[in-house]
């Protein structure tokens, strides 16, 4: 099985069609079941496009499975609901059993009203709300660039995450997580734990207020310049 992110987390790529197409054609070729994890889908920036899986190969039908949910997008993780999308009746039978052996088979009330609120009526927040991230995407690369220009940074086409290469400056992870958390007093998400092409980055998280996110810069900077 392949597991996809897509838009993708931490890097931010919003995969092509041609490149969804290609996946396709491989877990095809090679039986392989592809999970779809599409949590970021709304979050799209700089007017890249997001495709999902379920529209790019009907004949992947058997071997899919998609993942979405609306608590990225509206911030409404709290809530524990999401979607599940399984075009196979053999495939969503196993997993509906799945479901109920691990008693995670209920939605409850407040994931269930909270998600239908957010489709029906948080169509003017989530406008107003792709600029603001743009904007602050923006903000970082202007940063880094005047100040720690070392700093290789994934400027993202999707999500408000961002993928910070910081080995210019520290290459050990370890005193990297540390020299950010004891000197600048700022936690950002340690890139090792996302597997070892991780080593030395750092995932920011800009879904913020501007001004906090320059307060953030502003303490990884004095982080960095103080280190030894």
């Amino acid at each position: 099985a392949m597991i996809l992110c897509n838009p993708h987390n931490p890097g931010g790529r919003v995969w092509s069609k041609e490149e969804l197409k290609q996946l396709s054609e491989l877990c095809l070729k090679h039986r392989v079941f592809l999970f779809s994890d599409e949590i970021h889908q709304d979050l799209t920036l700089f007017d890249h496009t997001f495709t999902s899986m379920l529209t790019i190969n009907p004949d992947l039908d058997d071997l899919l499975i998609a993942f979405t949910s609306a608590t990225k997008t509206f911030n409404l993780a709290a809530i524990k609901n999401s979607m599940v999308f399984i075009k196979n009746p053999e495939l969503k039978a196993k997993f509906e059993k799945h479901l109920v052996m691990n008693q995670q088979h209920e939605i409850n009330t407040f994931g269930l009203i909270g998600t239908q609120a957010a489709y029906e009526t948080g169509g003017e927040w989530l406008n107003q709300l792709i600029p603001y991230l743009e904007k602050n995407v923006q903000t970082v690369n202007q940063f880094f660039e005047q100040h720690l220009p070392k700093v290789r940074i994934m400027s993202p086409e999707g999500t408000y995450l961002m993928w910070l290469d910081f080995t210019a400056y520290i290459s050990d992870d370890q005193k990297l997580e540390n020299t950010l958390v004891r000197k600048g007093k700022v936690v950002l998400n340690p890139g090792i734990t996302f597997g070892p092409s991780g080593h030395g980055h750092m995932r920011l998280n800009i879904a913020c207020p501007e001004e906090t996110l320059l307060e953030g810069l502003h303490r990884i900077k004095h982080a960095l310049e103080t280190t030894e």
